[in-house]
């Protein structure tokens, strides 16, 4: 038989200033390229479905699994948000993986959300022995503005905090306080009661636990970092689901790669997942076929195969892969979008009356008078899949919206019933005349596949914050018709004869984004027809 290789425990690795970290080595049995995962959750729990270490032995490569500074069995002190400290880190560790005699000097970096942003960190520090990196499912302190337009992931912020606090006293063991541990799993259960406070920086109180909320919320920390694109000279392959969070700005920073360094390989994978874990063909509510999954898909020996051309050239295949959903098969294409994909444009036009009349999606403008609601932050409309984290109590994926719809602070906008597939495939963009009687409020839009059985499963979604539309401290005249732009992403769907494509337009998603108070009463938005356009799938960047 065969030795296919070797698992080793707790192997040290120095950094720069004397810290040794520790991690686990699977090698083959003799030198080949590596690929390093480094982690803050342990490195022995790496559950992604994108790629895990016995992919990377049985592919022929060595994986170091690292415990990243003052997290588990590594030395050094743990900062909940240390990224100049990761760079450093990463750099180091990929310098001296490339020295081992178990190594042949070809190094990748690989994982999925901070393990993902790690990567990107590490390969903007160029370490001269990194061959190309493989971050799932990312983002980025300035891509992540762009994509909640201003408002704050509430639950995902807060779900991540309630995570680490338990983790952090877990490992106090018998010297935890036992107060405290009944508050952090009170917030563990219960999160939205914690949400619902005002004012958001004193909705969490963990005496002792090393970042508070304030200091998120004041920019004191950030909980996100940046890296300089233009800095990374490997080639990339970025992986996300249409259900991730960080979609928008995974499809983004893949676009941005091949505009900046077009002389490198950089490949896309997109899925119908949500944020990391079990990337399975179920969904919210949706069974997208076997095929779907990542396993179907041969998510890790693709990754396997992205770092041989790497090292051996591009080849002949397509750099993406994407999963067009509705007719529930992977397509491959020269770039993305693909160079074939038709735009579409569609005006809203009403009347619409909210929670009742769908107002309408047509090819053509029809000026109507303007329709409105009334947004009660003290009532917001409730979060229900979509692109959100599920670490707190919420459900990501294709889940059902229409009663949702019948709410009387919600527009429904409907195009006409398809006498033929229409396949959206692409950047999703809403051109919106809108105005408010309050200080600030927000728009919220979902682009949504209506189906014959009267559900409606959203596609993608965008936000804009009036008083941040082009930066904070925007102003709002109230009263006044301005336009503004929502970004609602990508996609990829079809949406199938005898469906209808749809529009669902709000002021909140609580607790996936937290809610603007505007004047802190009720408040009255209108939505303006004539220019509000709908545009879908159209190529390039706004």
């Amino acid at each position: 038989m065969t030795e296919l290789g070797r698992i080793e425990g707790g192997v040290e690795t120095p950094m720069r200033d004397g810290v040794l970290l520790r991690g686990d080595l699977w090698r083959p049995a003799s030198p080949a390229p590596a690929v390093v995962f480094r982690t803050p959750y342990g490195r022995r729990q790496i559950s992604s479905d994108t790629l895990q270490p016995q992919h990377c032995l049985a592919g022929g490569f060595a994986a170091l699994l690292q415990d990243t500074r003052g997290r588990f069995e590594s030395d050094g002190e743990w900062q909940a948000v240390m990224w100049e400290q990761e760079a450093e880190d990463t750099y180091d560790t990929v310098e001296w993986v490339a020295a081992q005699p178990w190594c042949n000097g070809e190094v990748f970096l690989a994982g999925t959300s901070y393990l993902g942003i790690v990567a990107w960190l590490g390969a903007a520090s160029r370490p001269p022995h990194l061959r190309g990196i493989a971050p799932a499912m990312t983002t980025g302190a300035t891509a992540d503005l762009r994509d909640t337009g201003g408002a704050l992931r509430l639950d995902h912020l807060v779900g991540w905090l309630a995570y680490m606090a338990a983790d952090w006293l877990g490992r106090q063991g018998a010297d935890a306080d036992p107060a405290l541990a009944a508050q952090v799993a009170s917030l563990i259960h219960d999160p939205e009661q914690a949400m619902r406070r005002l004012p958001l920086a004193d909705m969490i109180d963990l005496p002792g636990f090393p970042i508070s909320i304030g200091d998120l919320l004041d920019g004191r920390i950030r909980a996100l970092p940046d890296w300089d694109l233009a800095a990374v000279e490997v080639p990339s392959l970025s992986v996300t689901g249409w259900y991730d969070v960080y979609a928008a700005a995974t499809v983004r920073g893949h676009l941005e790669m091949r505009r900046l360094r077009p002389d490198l390989r950089h490949e896309l994978i997109v899925g119908p997942w949500a944020h990391t874990g079990a990337l399975t063909h179920l969904q919210g509510e949706v069974n997208f076929g076997v095929a779907a999954s990542a396993a179907a898909a041969r998510l890790p020996a693709r990754h396997l195969e992205f770092f041989r051309r790497c090292v051996d050239g591009p080849g002949e295949s397509d750099p993406v892969l994407y999963f067009l959903m509705g007719a529930d098969v992977w397509r491959t294409a020269g770039q993305w979008p693909p160079a074939d994909a038709a735009g579409h444009t569609l005006y809203l036009t009403g009347p619409a009356v909210p929670g009742e009349t769908p107002g309408r999606l047509t090819s053509v403008p029809s000026p109507a008078a303007p329709d409105g609601y009334v947004h009660d932050p003290a009532d917001p409309v409730p979060s229900r899949g979509g692109r959100v984290l599920h670490l707190g109590r919420l459900t990501p994926g294709p889940l059902d919206l229409s009663r949702t719809a019948t709410r009387s602070d919600v527009l429904l906008y409907l195009g006409d019933v398809l006498a033929e597939d229409v396949d959206v495939v692409g950047q999703v963009r809403l051109r919106l005349t809108f105005a408010t009687d309050a200080a600030d409020a927000d728009v919220m839009a979902r682009l949504v596949n209506h189906l014959p059985d009267g559900r409606l499963l959203p596609v993608c979604e965008g936000v804009v914050r009036l008083s941040h539309r082009d930066g904070p401290g925007t102003p709002v005249p109230r009263g006044e018709p301005i336009q503004v732009d929502v970004d609602l992403g990508h996609t990829a769907q079809r949406f199938g004869a005898g469906h209808r494509i749809g529009l669902m337009l709000s002021s909140s998603n609580f607790p996936h984004y937290d809610r603007n108070q505007g004047d802190g009463t009720p408040s009255t938005q209108s939505v303006h027809y004539g220019a509000s356009v709908l545009i879908l799938g159209d190529e390039g960047e706004s």
